[in-house]
């Protein structure tokens, strides 16, 4: 095969792939929204109701509206509020088919809009997207649509910035027969009259001069958190930045104490320090904070392409570009999710068994009725949620709800077992960020290191749990110091603002080319087209960028764009050099093929300096900028690349394959006078 031939065939080559990858017109059918949806969320701009207690009576008024505006009943398996919000609906329907998804969900829009305007709906996926022609049942041929990452500016979505915070939990005890506070009702205090003690405060009043104290003390008043979790017992949340911090607040709390009750011998431990600079988990919190999110977003099928990255030292900046449920997320982010297998003193017992009810547990020795949060205090944690394995599973529970299942590691299983064998009888708590969610007997020995978390957990929180449970726990509590949302219009907006100003400029371009180069002219917009394909498909192809360092997951922006802008002129630049040599190579009067050869070795080394520099600083950009930089760097530090390709091979093959032709000999097509040509 010819050299020419090869160079057609390449082009041509090139040309089809980018289309394919950069458009993907061929895809699956199910990756294009081909199967139904069956659940449809809506959200209204005011509560409709104002009780809770009114929802379930609201939602089947609901029901009986979308059922006289179009829906069969049977077509309707629930209408519920999330998460007991009167704002947010779920309407669950049985469509089987992608056509009964749209229509159910176009009815069920028109019914709810003629009672409340304001409402806006969603299906799972966003906009469904069909076929134009199936080849057979598997694959099928879709509209040209440039398949990129969007990021926050082009589609909406949600910004959020968390900030790693320090937290410290403090202990102080006094002999059980010697209460700081008062929990007994009003006969056991007179008998503790009687015997010579009277504690000095209720559990309230002694929680207030605690906190006062701190607060007088300089403890920051966010965070800070005092409950007498029992009448000796006293637990003290503060957000210390470090130890020093840590130590005066404890002799604070201690001489408050000593000077209230002279004759009682206080205990003060700290329980647990995390310090965000320094200190437990050092300068690399926000990384270990980062992985966690990481992996929750990932587990979450709702999320597409997040954007997470380190602010500093102790913040987390979270892009979510087309989120649907922001509060839903923001929620999942915050939630340190601390599991802990706790063993329950074996003088308590659960008031209401079977109930899924722990608020309020049974003290066996004085018949006290005493707060789960007193019973915590006194329970010994055996085993944490950094013990289990990430394979949490969804699945049905014993009374029509959920539950999820849960596995230990192979190393904690025989110590898990040896753990139920010694306590058999016994309760033990499994509790989720200090709240108890079960407390089971330990009935005999668990060899297989397998259990479950459930009562009365609807699908959408055991998914909310399993997904917790397999992302891990945050090492330090979070606080969203910056929260704001774009709006979907107004991405349409900048992207449809920015492709005409980039259709406009290629225009421009084109244009220009043809009228000042000629038949060159024509040869580099041909290039030009394929760089544009070219750059597209990369952008797209996220395992084709894996080769790059850090560039996985490109999402477009809208400095992206102008960095594709940007790129493009550069291209054109290249172009401009060459035809500009070839020119001088043809008024010198050397042949089409030495004027080729000799044109393009000149251009070189002035295309090469100046890309060279363009691409040393999108590198400083994209490991010195931040996210909106980065996507700059990315797509202009892939385009000049690329332009390097297109204007020195391409516009190359194509110079010398239209030379070798009679029409290509002509030098009035080049701009050239023949007359002018010396020699």
């Amino acid at each position: 095969m010819s050299p020419t031939r090869l160079w057609i065939l390449i082009i041509i080559a090139l040309f089809v792939v980018s289309v394919l990858v950069g458009f993907a017109p061929i895809r699956h059918l199910h990756t294009a929204a081909e199967a139904p949806a069956h659940t449809f969320t809506y959200t209204f701009t005011e509560p409709l109701v104002e009780d809770p207690a009114d929802l379930d009576a609201k939602a089947e008024e609901i029901r009986a509206l979308l059922i006289s505006g179009g829906m069969a009943e049977d077509d309707i398996e629930y209408v519920q509020f999330l998460n007991d919000d009167p704002t947010r609906l779920e309407v669950e329907t049985y469509a089987t088919r992608y056509e009964e998804s749209e229509r159910f969900f176009s009815t069920i829009t028109q019914a709810l809009r003629a009672e409340y305007p304001d409402v806006a709906g969603s299906m799972p996926g966003g906009p469904t997207e069909r076929p134009v022609a199936k080849l057979g049942n598997f694959l099928g041929i879709y509209p040209l649509k440039p398949q990129v990452r969007l990021g926050l500016d082009l589609q909406g979505g949600a910004h959020v910035v968390l900030q790693c915070l320090p937290e410290t939990v403090m202990i102080f005890e006094s002999d059980e027969d010697k209460p700081m506070a008062e929990f007994a009702p009003a006969e056991e205090a007179e008998s503790e009259e009687a015997a010579g003690w009277q504690p000095k405060h209720t559990k309230e009043s002694l929680a207030r001069s605690v906190q006062a104290e701190l607060l007088r003390r300089g403890a920051s008043e966010k965070g800070l958190k005092v409950q007498v979790v029992a009448p000796y017992r006293i637990r003290v949340v503060t957000r210390a930045e470090n130890d020093q911090e840590v130590k005066r607040q404890k002799s604070a709390v201690q001489k408050l104490l000593a000077d209230t009750y002279p004759d009682l011998t206080i205990k003060a431990e700290v329980a647990s320090s995390i310090f965000v600079k320094g200190g437990a988990f050092g300068e690399r919190t926000a990384d270990k904070v980062l992985n966690i999110i990481s992996r929750r977003l990932y587990e979450m099928s709702e999320i597409r392409e997040p954007i997470t990255q380190v602010q500093g030292n102790d913040r987390i900046i979270v892009e979510l570009p087309g989120v649907k449920n922001p509060e839903d997320v923001k929620r999942i982010l915050q939630a340190t999710a601390i599991l802990k297998f706790v063993l329950i003193p074996a003088r308590y017992e659960d008031t209401s068994p079977g109930d899924d009810l722990y608020d309020e547990w049974r003290d066996k020795q004085t018949s006290e009725i005493v707060s789960w949060e007193r019973v915590l205090s006194e329970s010994i944690t055996e085993f944490a949620g950094s013990d289990l394995k990430s394979t949490a599973a969804v699945h049905p529970g014993r009374q029509n709800d959920w539950a999820v299942g849960f596995e230990l590691r192979d190393d904690k299983k025989q110590e898990f077992a040896e753990f139920t064998r010694r306590n058999v009888g016994r309760f033990m708590a499994i509790v989720l960020d200090d709240q108890c969610q079960m407390a089971p007997v330990i009935r005999e020995e668990i060899a297989h290191g397998r259990g479950e978390i459930s009562g009365n957990m609807s699908l959408d929180e055991a998914r909310e749990l399993k997904l917790l449970l397999n992302a891990g726990a945050l090492p330090v509590p979070l606080e969203i110091v910056e929260d704001r949302t774009v709006s979907a219009t107004l991405g349409q907006d900048s992207i449809r603002q920015s492709l005409r100003a980039g259709l406009l400029g290629l225009v421009v371009i084109a244009i220009f080319m043809i009228a000042y180069y000629r038949l060159p002219g024509v040869l580099a917009n041909i290039a030009l087209l394929l760089y544009v394909l070219m750059l597209l498909a990369l952008i797209a192809a996220p395992n084709v960028l894996k080769v790059f360092a850090g560039v996985g997951s490109v999402t477009l922006t809208l400095p992206g764009i102008a960095g594709i802008i940007l790129s493009i002129g550069m291209a054109v630049d290249a172009n401009v050099i060459i035809f500009e040599r070839l020119k001088e190579e043809l008024w010198a009067g050397k042949s089409m093929r030495a004027a080729v050869e000799e044109g393009f070795s000149r251009a070189w080394t002035a295309i090469l300096d100046g890309n060279v520099t363009t691409l040393i600083t999108a590198a400083v950009l994209y490991f010195l900028g931040t996210s909106l930089i980065k996507s700059f760097a990315v797509t202009l530090f892939l385009g000049v690349t690329l332009s390097l390709f297109t204007a020195v091979t391409v516009t190359r093959w194509l110079v010398t394959i239209v030379g070798q032709t009679r029409l290509g000999e002509r030098l009035s097509l080049y701009g050239i006078d023949e007359k002018d040509v010396r020699g």
